[in-house]
């Protein structure tokens, strides 16, 4: 059997809440940071630019901090932990992409045993965040040029790729795989996906199984 490749997209996808604004509630800018997410959906505001703003929240605050509040409550979508552990257990490689921080990713790849993760790195010293400029952002396309070098460097062809996600942001990353499930999905993302799924990764399990 050929090994697979899953391309995952994060808010949405695999946690039911934006995690950044969660995690911009530990100084007490959640709801700062989700109207300036809103506007910046609605197309009010630049999206590189409200990603920094929003991170530049967190300025002080401990990795570990973020990590407590995470183990508290991860959020994750119904079935996302048995999504992780079916595809481990069957040969998948697995990435997760984001314009999230990457430490947060990385909490999330060692809670569900992901492989990779791509997201935004943060100034990071003696585990404090000390904020983000925007020379660190690689480029509106950045999610699809990360699992690209994955892919590349793995050697999967197309046809062995299945990609998730929920919104038009991930329809870069869906330009890399055979086949692709939209969860939730907005702006119109279902019109471009193989397999279309509710709130519930026990689902996507399910397609898996029949590919």
């Amino acid at each position: 059997m050929n090994k697979k490749l899953f391309l995952s997209d994060f808010d949405g996808t695999l946690v039911a809440k934006d995690i950044l604004d969660v995690v911009c509630g530990i100084v007490g800018k959640e709801e700062e940071s989700h109207m300036l997410n809103m506007d910046f959906i609605q197309g009010k505001r630049d999206g590189l630019l409200t990603l920094k703003k929003r991170v530049d929240f967190l300025k002080g605050i401990s990795l570990n901090k973020i990590f407590d509040t995470l183990r508290k409550n991860p959020y994750l979508i119904k079935g996302a932990k048995e999504l992780f552990d079916y595809l481990r257990g069957n040969g998948y490689i697995s990435v997760l992409h984001s314009g999230n921080l990457v430490p947060i990713l990385e909490f999330y790849k060692e809670y569900l045993g992901i492989d990779y993760v791509i997201g935004t790195l943060p100034r990071i010293k003696d585990g404090i965040i000390q904020g983000v400029e925007l020379e660190y952002f690689n480029g509106r396309e950045f999610k699809a040029m990360g699992c690209r070098a994955i892919i590349d460097d793995l050697g999967f062809k197309k046809e062995n790729i299945i990609a998730i996600g929920d919104s038009p942001a991930d329809l870069g990353v869906f330009g890399l795989a055979g086949k692709t499930i939209a969860i939730n999905p907005k702006g119109g993302i279902e019109k471009k996906a193989t397999f279309v799924i509710d709130e519930d990764l026990t689902e996507a399990i399910k397609i898996l199984k029949i590919l």
